[in-house]
C-alpha cells in the first residue's frame, strides 16, 4: 500500500487531508503496511500519470483512489473486518455532510491564520508555485495576511462551538471512541500542528483536551511526527 502526501522540510508533513487518511490507516490496523511518498506542489507527475492533481492519493495493490472522503470510504468497504471508520452506513452519509460543512467553515479561516507558516516549512522547489496559487486563492499576498492572521482566530473559536457542545460530553464526537468524523477536524489541527507556533485553543478548553486524546491515539502517532507542541 502506497500513500502520496504533500512534502515539506524536516518531515513536517501537514496536509490536513492526508492526516485524516494517515489516522483512518492507523484506525483499520492497516498503517504498518504503508509506504509514504512525498509529492512537492510544483512536481506531482507521480500522481498527475494516474489522473490525480492533490494528495491524498492511495495505491492499494494496482487500486487507486483520491480525495480523503472517498479514500476512508474505499478502506470501509475493502477492509470491513477491520475497525470500522463509520458504525454503519448511515453514519457514512452523515460524515460525508459533516465532511462538507467543516470543508467550507474551516479551511479558509485556518488558511488565513498559518498561511505565512505554511509557507516556511515547504521545501525551496515549492515555494513560488504555493506563493502565487495561494495569493490568487486569498487576493493579498502572504505577508498582507500574515499581518491580519491573528484576528481569525477568534473567528475560528466561535466556529469551533458546536464540536465543544459535542465533546463535552463524550471523549470523541460519536461516544468513547474515536470514528472518522473526529479524523476530519483533527487533520486540520495537525495542519496548524505541523506548521506553526500559533495557539489556536486554551488549555482549558474542552477541544485541547479532545486533540491531546487524539494526539495520543496508536501509541502516539500523531505526537510523534514533527510539528509544534502548542497551536
Amino acid at each position: 500500500m502506497i500513500l502520496y502526501e504533500l512534502d515539506a522540510i524536516n518531515e513536517q508533513y501537514f496536509s490536513p487531508y492526508t492526516w485524516r487518511i494517515l489516522m483512518s490507516l492507523n484506525h483499520k490496523g492497516l498503517y504498518k503496511d504503508v509506504k509514504r511518498v512525498p509529492v512537492k506542489f510544483s512536481e506531482k507527475s507521480e500522481i498527475n500519470n494516474k489522473g490525480f492533481n492533490t494528495v491524498p492519493v492511495l495505491n492499494d495493490n494496482g487500486t487507486w483512489t483520491g480525495e480523503s472522503l472517498q479514500i476512508a470510504k474505499y478502506l470501509e468497504l475493502t477492509y470491513p473486518d477491520n475497525p470500522s471508520l463509520f458504525g454503519s452506513s448511515e453514519n457514512m452519509n452523515l460524515t460525508s455532510i459533516i465532511n462538507q460543512m467543516l470543508d467550507l467553515k474551516i479551511l479558509g479561516l485556518l488558511a488565513r491564520i498559518i498561511v505565512a507558516d505554511v509557507y516556511d516549512v515547504l521545501q525551496p522547489e515549492d515555494k513560488e508555485y504555493f506563493r502565487k496559487t495561494r495569493e490568487k486563492i486569498l487576493n493579498k499576498t502572504i505577508e498582507e495576511v500574515e499581518l491580519k492572521s491573528s484576528k481569525y482566530i477568534p473567528i475560528l473559536q466561535k466556529e469551533l462551538n458546536p464540536f465543544r457542545k459535542i465533546i463535552k460530553t463524550n471523549n470523541f464526537f460519536t461516544g468513547s471512541k474515536p470514528m472518522y468524523c473526529d479524523y476530519i477536524l483533527f487533520g486540520f489541527f495537525m495542519w496548524a500542528r505541523n506548521t506553526s507556533k500559533k495557539q489556536l485553543l486554551e488549555k482549558d478548553d474542552v477541544l485541547w483536551h479532545w486533540r491531546e486524546r487524539m494526539l495520543n491515539l496508536f501509541d502516539g502517532f500523531a505526537k510523534k511526527s514533527n510539528g509544534y507542541e502548542i497551536t
